[in-house]
């Protein structure tokens, strides 16, 4: 074999590890500027509300060009989208699903759902507060309803145990005891309670757990 074709060969298995390193970059940026984007317009939302932020708007506050983030994101509701799994993140909701399915108390899931979402409104309490103000905006709109669906995802398989165990109120279908928590743990009442009312984070959170019980399985009543 020559030399040349020996080189040829012997270099040829090189090629794939650069386009690997160069894929591997290009995600990492991507990746990078999808970030940025969605914390632009977490900031943007929290201060200037979800009306009041454009896309044009949160690019300039991100740095990229308007046209990068229609490539990333097809609309402001895709970016609302994937601000509310973020915020699902940064309340460790991973943790909190496994909480509740490993726990064996059927009342103790319905304490560990309530805690989850003290959690969550605390912990995105500026997004959610601005939501609460733009009550009519069409990304809000999206946003409810995507934390609405999310929420009774949740909440099925917990009523399902209490029915199991017979600890539903009397009367109540499962479907019905998931209407009535998924009411009862709305994120306007959170609001009402620790800006309106003034409440602490824990009062809250202990006001959750009596009304859920009581509204779902009839208990103190």
């Amino acid at each position: 074999m020559g030399s040349d074709e020996a080189a040829r060969r012997s270099g040829a298995g090189r090629h794939p590890q650069r386009r690997s390193y160069t894929s591997t970059l290009r995600d990492e940026r991507a990746a990078d500027t999808r970030t940025r984007i969605v914390e632009a317009a977490r900031e943007l939302f929290a201060t200037r509300g979800f009306d009041g932020t454009t896309i044009a708007v949160i690019a300039k506050r991100a740095g990229v060009a308007t046209p990068t983030v229609y490539a990333v994101f097809s609309n402001k509701a895709a970016i609302v989208s994937e601000l509310l799994s973020r915020l699902e993140s940064e309340a460790d909701a991973e943790r909190w699903w496994s909480r509740i399915e490993d726990e064996a108390d059927p009342f103790r899931k319905l304490d560990l759902y309530a805690s989850f979402h003290r959690h969550l409104f605390s912990n995105g309490r500026d997004v959610w507060a601005a939501a609460v103000r733009a009550a009519g905006d069409a990304t809000v709109v999206e946003l409810q309803g995507q934390g609405a669906r999310n929420a009774k995802h949740w909440l099925v398989p917990i009523v399902a145990a209490l029915a199991e165990a017979g600890a539903l109120e009397p009367g109540l279908t499962q479907e019905q005891a998931v209407d009535r928590a998924w009411l009862m743990s709305a994120m306007e009442l959170y609001f009402r309670a620790v800006t309106g009312l003034g409440w602490s984070d824990d009062d809250y959170e202990q006001w959750l757990m009596r009304v859920l019980r009581t509204e779902v399985t009839g208990a103190g009543r």
